[in-house]
């Protein structure tokens, strides 16, 4: 068992050498701030899903953009791939992928999948090359019907090899707060309008939007019936780290996370691993 001491080391070491990814991509004063925000979650998951113990194989990420696991996972991979959006913000990370034996892809998921004429609802992958997905807060930003990637998942996986997803909660208690008192909703359309003339990729389109977040009983539902197992599904409780919490926030994650230790469907992110059978059944 690892102590607590081992652990808090892990993590200053993390820390550290995602500041050194940043600096050399040039973005520690920009974007590195989605790192910032995101580390207690992305770490949190790490030891629920044991990654850093495991052996994964060919791993292929989907999404990571600045959360840097693919640099700190690479080690135990025998191979790295990682799909990223067309995005402007992503291509610092680019040049810094190559040094490290790490494949990029840039694809418009929303091209592949979505609504759209001649889209080919699969991804440019053969069939079972991969031993490991890893997905993590981001099919949230998918604004398609996602059994068709769900689907792709399965093909691209090698019989035995695993997904780990992780979403946000639609039926989180902050959520369901957010819902009952009105809070952020004239905030979350408004995002809309200030992003209504963001360009990507030639494009006035903005993947930054949660479209469609899940409860742990829907994501478990959504990859069984594209033939996978399901290993494990439920939630955890994890929150973006921001400075000068307000009281009222500050006693809203405290109840998030009292609630969730006796009722766990209300945790903030649902977590899945599902598994590609050996043979179809």
């Amino acid at each position: 068992m690892v102590s607590i001491a081992a652990r808090e080391m892990t993590k200053t070491q993390l820390i550290a050498r995602a500041r050194e990814i940043s600096s050399e991509a040039g973005v520690l004063d920009g974007l590195h701030a989605y790192f910032d925000m995101s580390f207690s979650r992305l770490y949190r998951t790490c030891e629920l899903f044991d990654l850093f113990d495991l052996t994964l194989g060919d791993v292929l990420e989907i999404g990571p953009f600045y959360g840097y696991l693919p640099f700190f996972l690479r080690p135990n991979a025998t191979s790295y791939t990682v799909l990223e959006g067309n995005d402007p913000a992503a291509y610092p990370l680019q040049p810094l992928y190559q040094r490290h034996d790490i494949q990029m892809r840039f694809i418009d998921f929303f091209d592949l999948f979505g609504p759209v004429a001649g889209a080919s609802h699969a991804l440019p992958i053969p069939d079972a090359q991969y031993d490991t997905v890893l997905c993590w807060e981001t099919m949230e930003h998918f604004n398609f019907n996602p059994v068709k990637f769900v689907r792709e998942l399965h093909r691209v996986l090698k019989p035995g090899g695993k997904v780990y997803i992780t979403v946000p909660n639609k039926a989180s208690f902050p959520a369901l707060v957010a819902l009952l008192f009105g809070r952020g909703e004239q905030r979350l359309i408004d995002s809309c309008y200030t992003y209504e003339n963001y360009e990507s990729n030639g494009k006035k389109c903005f993947y930054g939007f949660h479209w469609r977040e899940y409860s742990h009983v829907e994501m478990a539902r959504l990859f069984a019936l594209a033939g996978f197992k399901i290993n494990a599904c439920g939630t955890f409780t994890a929150f973006q780290g921001h400075a000068n919490l307000s009281f009222g926030r500050h006693l809203l994650r405290a109840l998030s996370r009292s609630l969730a230790r006796v009722l766990p469907r209300y945790g903030t992110n649902v977590y899945l691993v599902a598994e590609k059978p050996l043979s179809a059944p």
